[in-house]
């Protein structure tokens, strides 16, 4: 233990001096109470955890603690009582104690001295060993002094990490001083971010980086621990442009005063990209409408929010012959197309409406306070200004559009139950001719509940077997023998009977069961032609759809090998649909299937366009008179002249010719006198199931 007392008498003087004045119980007492008080002096600077030393009023060490003596460990030799403390400095600096004395050692023990004899404030002092001592000396009455050591090595290190993870931090930050008001430092990317170079920054009142509106809120913001980074803050830059920010602060004890540590995280490009997807996920990209997400929940919340009396329509707007237009240039002129067609009617609708694209030809448009009369109005407008041709590098295009409308509170208040009304307008409209516009009626309703209705029974029929192939028989018209069957379907309902053809197909072909149907015919019709004489044949009736599928061709081999059927027994029935078809896919298929034998037959000739070129590019091998021709022959004159027409064009060209709808002898006569080859109708047979043929 390094302690030392200073001591100009010894304990033997005093008692003899003491005894020479005969007061030798006085010096006992004297003597105790000295020993004790040394002892609990001692003991209190050996209790206190920081270095202690007691000079005296020559600067000459009087006593000290371990603690002194283990933060001098290098130097703990020099020390002893008595010695000076500015001489155990020197020796210090010779050894190497000391390292900022290093190359001024004069100045460093000068200054060191003079805040001994007339300490003023804490200071710190670094060691050889790497350790920071903080020192604080108080002279004393006596004129000695009293100083304290403590180790304060790892609070610097502390703060030299707080300093570089502030200076170099790349996110902005600055210290706050609550009694100013100003910014007492910040690091360089606060300097970078606000534009002021670091000596502006320094004293800069805070509120200047704060619009006037939200100044006093911000005051109340730096004075307090606020981690929460849900609010955004509007801050200048220094160029008085405007950058969105999170702000966090941190109340903390800073160089002897109590500041705000503020964090800034710029999210103006973060708040700018998600108000873009934000944008994006409500908008369509290619017109800037409002997508179908939009419309929905703006006419959700449209109608939720209604007055009683308050009124809102809604128009589903369709764009006529848009298809085309892809088909034949591309959907590159698709876009731009959509984009004017958006344009213009944007131009058209009232301020307060919104015009949506809900799909890739078709737009809503949500009438708010308007009158099922005033949407009229936009809407024909919208028609008329659609109808208008769209002049697309150097090309003239031609679109236009349908549309249906239903209202609320009239139709329904339900914005789904809205949306489906507005659509079966829109679909009786372009079933009733487009270019037009429709309102919602209570009987499209019903008949969209049948059709569905419809839709559930035929899947189930095509799932479980419930239709079935009948055979109508062709004769030959001189001789009256059959010369072929063609497969009709049938479809016989238990609780509605039997459904018509023309009802069922068309909705086969709608709901993409109409391939399915259609092996089921070819793979029935093949099979139940093997159990015929060889000469007869079967005619299948052929969807356009099954053209477009790209199915057919397999199909037809499928059938015929599976049956075992020759491919010369097969005709396959096509209407002019098929023909109008764009691009090379149904004159290939046409042509392949004419290469295996198959017979190819033009069904309801003369009731479409009947170009003629049809018969030229196309190898039919068969025409097929429509049986409207056949009904009003003994009353149209007309009738009866395409009917000659059609058979001598046949004759010309090598076709068998097939008129359809023969009821009577004397429509067979006349047929027959004209040149008819087949016949089919009542008069002949009615379309049985095969296993009557």
């Amino acid at each position: 233990m390094y302690l030392g007392l200073k001591q100009d008498v010894t304990g033997e003087e005093l008692a003899l001096a003491i005894a020479e004045r005969g007061d030798l119980p006085s010096l006992d007492t004297a003597l105790q109470a000295a020993s004790l008080a040394e002892t609990r002096l001692r003991e209190v600077i050996e209790a206190i955890p920081q270095g202690i030393v007691f000079l005296d009023e020559e600067d000459r060490y009087i006593l000290w603690n371990e603690q002194y003596a283990q933060i001098y460990e290098k130097s703990a030799d020099l020390l002893v009582p008595g010695a000076k403390l500015g001489d155990a400095l020197r020796i210090g600096i010779a050894r190497g104690d000391y390292p900022e004395a290093a190359g001024r050692e004069e100045e460093w023990l000068a200054s060191r001295l003079a805040l001994l004899r007339q300490p003023s404030h804490r200071h710190e002092q670094w060691l050889s060993n790497g350790r920071c001592i903080m020192i604080e000396e108080r002279r004393l009455e006596s004129g000695g002094s009293i100083g304290v050591r403590v180790d304060i090595t790892d609070l610097k290190q502390k703060e030299d990490a707080f300093r570089l993870l502030f200076e170099r931090n790349p996110l902005a930050m600055f210290v706050y001083d609550p009694e100013s008001g100003c910014i007492r430092t910040a690091n360089e990317a606060a300097c970078a971010l606000f534009g002021y170079t670091p000596q502006e920054m320094a004293d800069l009142p805070a509120g200047d980086l704060f619009p006037e509106t939200s100044r006093a809120h911000a005051a109340e913001l730096l004075v307090t621990d606020r981690a929460d980074t849900g609010d955004s803050w509007k801050m200048l830059r220094r160029d008085g442009t405007a950058i969105e920010t999170v702000i966090a602060t941190r109340v903390s004890d800073l160089e002897g005063f109590s500041g705000t540590i503020v964090s800034i995280f710029d999210v103006t490009e973060r708040r700018r990209i998600e108000q873009r997807m934000a944008h994006m996920a409500r908008h369509d990209e290619l017109t800037g409408l409002a997508n179908r997400a939009h419309c929905r929940a703006q006419l959700n919340d449209l109608l939720t929010n209604a007055g009683p009396q308050e009124t809102a329509t809604l128009a589903m707007i369709d764009l006529d012959h848009f298809k085309p237009v892809n088909d034949t240039y591309g959907h590159h002129f698709g876009d731009i197309v959509l984009t004017e067609a958006a344009r213009r009617m944007r131009e058209l609708i009232p301020p307060e409406a919104l015009l949506c694209r809900i799909g890739g030809d078709e737009f809503a448009l949500i009438f708010r306070r308007s009158s099922l009369t005033q949407a009229e109005l936009v809407a024909k407008s919208i028609i008329t200004t659609l109808s208008e041709p769209f002049f697309v590098q150097g090309h003239m295009i031609h679109i236009g559009a349908t549309i249906g409308f239903a209202s609320a509170p009239y139709d329904t208040r339900d914005p789904e139950t809205l949306l489906r009304y507005a659509d079966l307008a829109l679909y009786a409209a372009k079933g009733e001719r487009r270019g037009t516009c429709r309102s919602f009626e209570a009987g499209m309703d019903a008949a969209a509940q049948e059709k569905n209705r419809l839709e559930i029974d035929l899947r189930a029929a095509v799932r479980e077997g419930g239709l079935a192939v009948h055979y109508q028989p062709i004769v030959d018209l001189q001789s009256g023998q059959i010369e072929c069957y063609e497969a009709l379907l049938r479809w016989n309902h238990p609780e509605r009977g039997a459904v018509p053809p023309d009802v069922f197909v068309p909705l086969a072909e709608e709901i993409g069961l109409i391939d399915q149907i259609g092996r089921f015919v070819l793979g029935s019709a093949c099979s139940a032609a093997m159990q015929w004489p060889d000469h007869v044949k079967v005619a299948v009736n052929v969807s356009p759809l099954q053209f477009r599928n790209g199915n057919l061709l397999s199909t037809v081999i499928n059938a015929l090998s599976t049956s075992g059927l020759a491919a010369e027994r097969l005709e396959l029935e096509i209407t002019e649909a098929v023909l109008m078809e764009k691009g090379p896919r149904p004159s290939a298929i046409i042509r392949n299937l004419r290469a295996f034998g198959i017979g190819i037959s033009l069904d309801d000739f003369g009731t479409g366009y009947s170009s003629l070129s049809y018969l030229l590019n196309y190898p039919f091998t068969k025409i097929k008179i429509d049986k409207s021709f056949i009904l009003n022959l003994h009353h149209e004159a007309n009738s009866r002249a395409v009917i000659r027409a059609v058979i001598g064009l046949g004759r010309s060209l090598g076709l068998i010719v097939t008129a359809e709808g023969i009821e009577s002898d004397m429509e067979r006569e006349y047929l027959r006198d004209e040149g008819c080859t087949q016949g089919q109708g009542y008069l002949f047979g009615k379309a049985m199931p095969a296993m009557t043929n």
